[in-house]
């Protein structure tokens, strides 16, 4: 009777270490680029007044920031396989904590730039990229799909931008980055008491997920399945950031007030939130990578809705289909990552996809803009966004399709040590 007490009360404590570590990962996610994408992107016209600069040298702090944030991405796999999720996750929010106070205090536009760059970037990629998607899907191998959505809810995004114009209009640019550095703060003692999740044994299939040897960056970068992957990623990702910067200017170019662009960013933003748990609760019941084709159709299907109508009605629904599709992307990869390489190899193979969907995250919507200057509507943007979008779908269909079919395949990575892929 005694042991069968002490069972249920390890058992009962296991459940709350894993709730924990769930809720670390989903705080720090938050926190890092909640105030990276939120807060840096909510103060780009204080930043262009404050230093009396252009708008293009202002949206740079934001965009060094994205950059540095993904460029950094293999280098985490390496950090958390040396060090543990603990030690560098700690120093991440630490460095990006000083990399706001700098901010706050920085005389010029270059010092700004760099604390962006060389710090707030670099920090937000040890704790807010990678190492919750290893810790979350890690404590809950059995539903790696739903926790990496709630993991990676939006919360700080959507919220920090409508606190943030309050804050700066009333106390000013200082004092919003120093509530961003207070946030690292208050996230510190949590991100020191993280504790790294259990290596999984063999599943029924006869091998394991998070196996202690995973492949090689080159075994990974040789197989054609990771470029597809990267393809298929970057056009999402670089969707929902242009879906994003040109939400207002397609509203004005319908001739909508300014009122009417917040509205639509604020469904957008409600929507990014049910997207996320979502698009996790799909990939455990139809696969990541079908989940994955379904974003890729809600994104065309956004992009048709507003190049078709400027009435409210259907920006509206454009406006939540982008949300709800951008925040239903990460989740999906970071579990079919899991599906087809292992967790082991999860830091790593995202690392790799942020590097290589660079080139779509940061110049798709600089190109929208070009193009739409170029050609004086928004006409070709929107047709070329579509084309780009079921091109991503028709990828992780046939993703899924090919795995559906081939389930005791191996993949394609030569010497990779891998076991056989499971369906997509």
């Amino acid at each position: 009777m005694t042991e069968v007490v002490g069972m249920g009360g390890q058992g009962i404590a296991l459940k709350r270490r894993k709730r924990g570590m769930l809720f670390r990962a989903m705080l720090a996610q938050n926190v890092g680029t909640g105030c990276a994408f939120g807060g840096l992107g909510v103060s780009v016209l204080a930043l262009q007044d404050r230093y009396d600069a252009s708008l293009a040298m202002a949206t740079m702090a934001l965009s060094l920031a994205i950059l540095s944030l993904t460029a950094f991405g293999p280098l985490i796999a390496v950090a958390i396989g040396r060090w543990g999720l603990r030690q560098v996750m700690s120093t991440g929010v630490f460095i990006s904590m000083v990399g706001y106070t700098a901010l706050a205090y920085a005389p010029t536009m270059p010092m700004a730039l760099a604390a962006c760059g060389l710090l707030i970037g670099p920090g937000a990629a040890l704790f807010s990229a990678l190492p919750p998607a290893v810790l979350a899907s890690g404590w809950y191998p059995e539903a790696r799909g739903k926790v990496m959505g709630i993991a990676f809810l939006p919360l700080f995004v959507t919220v920090l931008p409508v606190i943030g114009v309050s804050i700066i209009q009333n106390y000013g640019l200082k004092s919003f980055f120093l509530l961003l550095a207070g946030l690292h703060l208050l996230l510190l003692p949590l991100t020191l008491t993280v504790i790294d999740p259990p290596v999984e044994a063999p599943d029924e299939s006869g091998w394991a997920e998070g196996v202690t040897s995973g492949p090689t960056q080159i075994a990974i970068l040789s197989g054609a399945l990771f470029w597809l992957i990267a393809v298929g990623d970057g056009i999402l990702n670089g969707t929902a950031i242009t879906g994003g910067a040109h939400l207002l200017p397609i509203v004005e170019g319908y001739h909508g007030s300014l009122q009417t662009g917040a509205v639509l960013l604020a469904v957008s933003g409600a929507a990014s939130i049910v997207g996320s748990l979502v698009a996790g609760f799909a990939c455990d019941r139809v696969g990541p990578a079908r989940t994955l084709g379904l974003v890729g159709l809600g994104f065309a299907a956004a992009w048709a809705i507003m190049g078709m109508s400027g009435g409210m009605l259907a920006l509206n629904v454009a406006a939540f289909l982008i949300g709800f599709c951008g925040a239903s992307v990460f989740p999906p990869i970071s579990a079919l990552v899991v599906q087809l390489y292992g967790l082991d190899a999860l830091p790593k193979v995202l690392g790799l996809l942020g590097v290589m969907t660079l080139p779509f995250s940061f110049f798709m919507s600089p190109a929208a803009g070009w193009l739409r200057d170029f050609a004086g509507s928004y006409e070709p943007v929107f047709v070329g966004v579509f084309a780009l979008c079921a091109s991503a779908a028709a990828i992780f269909f046939g993703m899924s399709k090919y795995h559906a079919r081939n389930r005791e395949v191996h993949l394609d990575i030569p010497d990779a040590g891998l076991p056989p892929a499971k369906a997509a």
